[in-house]
């Protein structure tokens, strides 16, 4: 449960046009609310929560704000040019950004392979942006705020096939300084379901435990992928950054004391940008700031056209701006915080993946097994109106699956796309169907007839479409990567795009951009390479009926490699063997392509003094 899952099982954000004057009820048969900022005069309803779950606000603290929109560049990313909240080293990295999928369990042991990769080569200090979505947010989330360790402690190390027998696999690295180590540790469900246990027992009487027990999806990931690095809390932090132009945690600090947000997780300068993709709109969330980048001017309630610092999050307006504001614009606000506003509540968010699946923000029944279920809820402002709402807040992947469109917003030259999808390549119906988002880049998923209640193809299209080169771009993409799968290698492809305007995603067009498309595969050559009592488990786990069976049977653990690398999105407990094996075949197919890797990593510009 709650893991961004596989493109056949993703949501997405219908046209505007086709969704005027619906009520929610209406909206959730056709598979989620709707960005209105590209159809003028339509209405869509974004998720409320009952009114009277609000917590009671806190003291009033000022943060900064910022407005505008992404898609026609008037809206600031303040990591770039704010005087306060620059991030000057930003300027020394490569124009790239790597994206990492959602995928639960296989996202984030691929995304940790992909980016032990990066460091293996030299290269991962070298990336400007870190983009992630559910699964991929642990393993970002984690690396970019871990204490206690470093980032090659964390990462692991890369181990070339012929090493990779069964004991180095289970050599996942030491608690509280290795990611692998918290992977195979890892029990999130038991402890979300002990909670669900915990308030049926107590009930929820408006208490704190009651209060915190609503939250429990947040408290099991944090818990699982958090807390081995000193990064637990989700009630009494929030996050910020050392290295911008004012030293803006030094304030924060101060600020958060105040509201109850006085422990502040900062984010390594020396590292990737980390953003993580949440809600069924377009929302990020980054170290120091998050917000919808889109004006939805005609939903209800509207939603988007700016950021707001971190410690500002989940907050109502003590009181709006006396005067318009306008795009481009940044400002100071008064706000009552209301509610969490910590790293653990990003990741908990991002990765609620059956709180979306299930549309449970678009009827009253679903509102409350939203709560019920202890997913989130937060109070988020419109930088239109300046009106405050109390919103159920969910997965990534409702409208970014691979996280690529905070690259595309920041103009990003070169694109490295981390895809952790569980699709064989061979079939192609099959795989266009179940990848959706990748052909919907381009204009040209075909749609999903098995799927009665989600967006057809044409209006899909129309939501996400950036890339100009259509479905022939698509058909090279497929083609390139069909071959490299059945040469036995890794499927991986880079390519060049016109990227269109995109208004419902605030993407702006007129520009190009390089693409290193990676897809997780079978590498047989590979597997070929691997030790004998490696080779011997895989082959065994794939035919034996016996293994077969125990996955059938719990569904919720990948105890054999029965299904490897095409692990069900459901499977939230790996042994230590399983981690290695992710993680050791996602490096490879990056190592493997040490070029083309090489090639998305242009020096930057030398800085003006």
């Amino acid at each position: 449960m709650g893991c961004g899952a596989s493109r056949a099982e993703a949501p997405a954000i219908p046209d505007a046009k086709a969704s005027a004057a619906v009520n929610s009820a209406a909206a959730a048969e056709r598979g989620g609310p709707a960005p209105a900022a590209a159809e003028a005069g339509a209405t869509a309803d974004v998720a409320l929560a009952p009114p009277q779950e609000a917590a009671k606000p806190k003291d009033a603290i000022k943060v900064k704000a910022w407005v505008g929109n992404a898609g026609d560049g008037t809206l600031p990313f303040p990591e770039l040019s704010d005087e306060d909240f620059e991030v000057p080293v930003l300027k020394d990295k490569c124009d790239t950004a790597v994206c990492i999928s959602g995928g639960g369990f296989r996202a984030s042991t691929l995304g940790l392979g992909w980016l032990r990769a990066l460091n293996h080569l030299g290269l991962l200090s070298k990336v400007k942006y870190l983009c992630t979505c559910s699964g991929s947010a642990w393993l970002g989330a984690a690396l970019c705020f871990a204490r206690g360790t470093t980032t090659g402690t964390f990462l692991g190390h890369h181990f070339p096939p012929e090493m990779c027998d069964l004991d180095t696999l289970a050599r996942v690295g030491d608690k509280g300084r290795s990611y692998g180590a918290a992977m195979a540790d890892a029990e999130p469900l038991i402890d979300y379901v002990k909670a669900q246990l915990q308030e049926a027992v107590d009930g929820d009487d408006g208490s704190k435990r009651g209060v915190q027990e609503t939250r429990a999806w947040t408290r099991a990931m944090a818990a699982a992928f958090l807390a081995p690095f000193g990064l637990g809390d989700t009630d009494a932090s929030t996050t910020s950054m050392t290295g911008t132009k004012s030293g803006i945690h030094s304030t924060t600090a101060v600020r958060g004391a105040k509201v109850g947000r006085g422990q502040v997780h900062l984010a390594n300068p020396q590292l990737p940008y980390l953003v993580i993709a949440q809600l069924y709109y377009p929302y990020e969330w980054t170290p120091l700031y998050s917000g919808c980048p889109v004006p939805y001017s005609s939903t209800q309630p509207r939603l988007g056209g700016g950021w707001v610092e971190a410690v500002g999050y989940n907050a109502v307006l003590a009181e709006k701006p006396a005067h318009p504001v306008a795009p481009g614009s940044a400002l100071t606000v008064s706000v009552r915080p209301t509610g969490p506003a910590s790293l653990g509540e990003a990741i908990g968010i991002s990765s609620a993946y059956n709180s979306y699946k299930w549309a449970m923000g678009k009827t009253s029944k679903g509102r409350a097994a939203h709560k019920l279920l202890g997913f989130h809820t937060g109070d988020l402002f419109d930088m239109q109106e300046w009106d405050t709402n109390q919103m159920q807040l969910t997965d990534g992947g409702g409208s970014d699956y691979h996280a690529i469109y905070p690259a595309l917003r920041r103009r990003v030259a070169n694109i490295i796309v981390l895809s952790a999808s569980k699709a064989p390549i061979e079939d192609y119906e099959k795989f266009t169907r179940d990848m959706r988002d990748i052909p919907g880049l381009f204009g040209c998923w075909p749609g999903n007839d098995r799927d009665t209640k989600g967006l057809a193809g044409p209006e899909f299209n129309k939501q996400r479409q950036v890339f100009a080169e259509g479905a022939d771009g698509y058909k090279r993409l497929y083609q390139a990567l069909l071959a490299k799968f059945q040469a036995g290698e890794a499927a991986v492809h880079a390519d060049e795009y016109e990227v269109m305007a995109n208004p419902a995603m605030g993407v702006p067009g007129g520009w190009r951009v390089r693409v290193l498309w990676v897809i997780n595969e079978v590498q047989r050559k590979w597997e070929e390479a691997l030790p004998a009592d490696t080779r011997d488990k895989l082959h065994h786990d794939r035919t034996s009926f016996a293994a077969k069976v125990e996955e059938g049977l719990n569904p919720l653990d990948a105890d054999t490699f029965q299904q490897f690398p095409l692990v069900s999105t459901f499977a939230f407990n790996y042994p230590p063997e399983l981690v290695g094996l992710m993680a050791a075949h996602a490096a490879h197919m990056l190592t493997s392509n040490k070029a083309l890797v090489e090639g998305m990593m242009p020096a930057p510009p030398p800085r003006q003094m």
